[in-house]
């Protein structure tokens, strides 16, 4: 088995992965790249496209067919960071497209979780033909950081959860005193906004959306970071920070889950053409907004209107709403809800977990990012697990004499932290997971 894997083409598949995230859902952000066997010269590369379209492995042959749209390809090995599909779906199988074009070597990076590739794989085929198949483990490195949450969706049955939480000097993120607070400083923004098209869907809680009126939409930053922070890695064992992760390679220093999706948000942002492509794409980028809603009472005319005019933005419905069982709302609002809703509305126990995942996954969301509120981080934060993680967003400059702490439930180690201006970024997982 090769555990090798050459440094351009390991930063090619991470780039296109991170450009396939956010982008290419329900379907996995996969990323693949042709490589010329003699010369070392990537021919192609491509990530999954938006669903129905093509797959990372048929959007990097098309590329490679504008080069060479006759006869036989150049000599080319492939690497994919998940193993090629079997079955048809929307698009045909990868499987078949690699029998056709028969590269030298296939090298992937995890196994399909899904049961009808892997209960129907065709690596097989590819082997009786003459072609090397290898599972690389440096290609599931990057496969960690990226795929997680289809995993999730595929074998836990609910998203991955990344849970934030914006603190004061003193580790409040609320002063309680119900008014509309900014703690996250404009540099940490920039990169909050980059997380919000990475991610499936954005939940908040009845007291955000009574509080904060939130939008919680995509929208391209205005400019570029005025800087690429630096990774501190936190020893597991020891507590002890090491500086080892600066350029955040994938490798020795990687992470894996979300913990790995947010380090390669720090990397990416600041890169002019990946933030082009988000804003060419902005509409696609956009995560589904669930909003957690008070009582009626406390659903402003306000937020109802920014719901409709994101909608229009986004140029689609683009929200969705779980109600309380117990509480009653007008008809003339459920009317409302319903306009702006993608999906039915949600009257349920708000507090039954098990149920709000089910939904999530009826919706096929494979990454959730919770914002907002202790209603939320105490419902989510028991469940986590290693592919899941804790954001925590601590000003320097903000301050609040009294508030409300974040009440996680659970025990968490920090991984990695990053100082942005006069933000400190603090990423942690479960303990029990590390």
């Amino acid at each position: 088995m090769s555990s090798s894997l050459p440094d351009p083409i390991r930063e090619e598949l991470i780039r296109y992965s991170f450009v396939s995230t956010g982008y290419s859902s329900p379907n996995p952000p996969v990323a693949c790249v042709l490589e010329n066997t003699i010369t070392g010269e990537i021919l192609a590369s491509a990530s999954t496209q938006k669903s129905g379209q093509n797959h990372a492995e048929r959007e990097a042959y098309r590329l490679l067919r504008e080069k060479f749209p006759k006869g036989i390809l150049p000599s080319h090995n492939a690497y994919v960071t998940l193993e090629p599909c079997s079955h048809y779906g929307k698009t045909p199988p990868c499987i078949d497209l690699f029998l056709e074009e028969k590269p030298v070597r296939l090298e992937y990076g995890w196994k399909d979780p899904n049961p009808l590739v892997s209960s129907h794989s065709g690596l097989n085929k590819l082997s009786e033909i003459g072609i090397q198949v290898i599972e690389n483990p440096r290609l599931a490195e990057i496969s960690s950081g990226f795929l997680f949450g289809f995993k999730s969706r595929i074998e836990r049955r609910r998203p991955a959860f990344l849970l934030k939480s914006s603190l004061s000097k003193e580790g409040y993120f609320s002063s309680g005193e119900g008014l509309r607070e900014k703690i996250s400083s404009t540099d940490s923004d920039v990169f909050l906004s980059m997380i919000r098209a990475k991610v499936d869907a954005i939940l908040v809680g009845p007291n955000t959306v009574r509080v904060d009126n939130p939008g919680l939409d995509f929208r391209v930053p205005s400019s570029l970071p005025k800087f690429s922070p630096q990774i501190l890695r936190v020893s597991e064992n020891t507590g002890v920070n090491e500086n080892t992760s600066a350029n955040l390679n994938v490798g020795r220093d990687s992470y894996k889950g979300f913990s790995g999706l947010v380090s390669a948000v720090l990397k990416y942002s600041s890169n002019p053409n990946i933030l082009q492509i988000h804003k060419e794409k902005e509409k696609d980028y956009q995560p589904l907004r669930v909003f957690f809603l008070p009582d009626q009472n406390f659903i402003s005319q306000n937020f109802l209107e920014k719901q409709n005019q994101i909608n229009d933005r986004v140029g689609k419905k683009n929200a969705a709403f779980f109600l309380d069982e117990r509480k009653s709302y007008d008809p003339k609002l459920l009317s409302v809800l319903e306009n702006l809703s993608k999906f039915p509305l949600e009257k349920i126990n708000i507090s039954d977990i098990s149920r709000i995942l089910e939904v999530l996954h009826s919706w096929e969301i494979n990454t959730a990012l919770v914002e907002g509120g202790n209603f939320l981080y105490k419902l989510f934060s028991p469940i986590l697990t290693e592919d899941d993680a804790i954001l925590q967003i601590k000003s320097n400059t903000v301050s609040f004499p009294k508030g409300i702490l974040p009440e996680w439930k659970g025990k968490f180690s920090m991984e990695w932290k990053a100082e942005l201006g006069s933000d400190l970024w603090e990423v942690g997982r479960c303990s029990q997971d590390l």
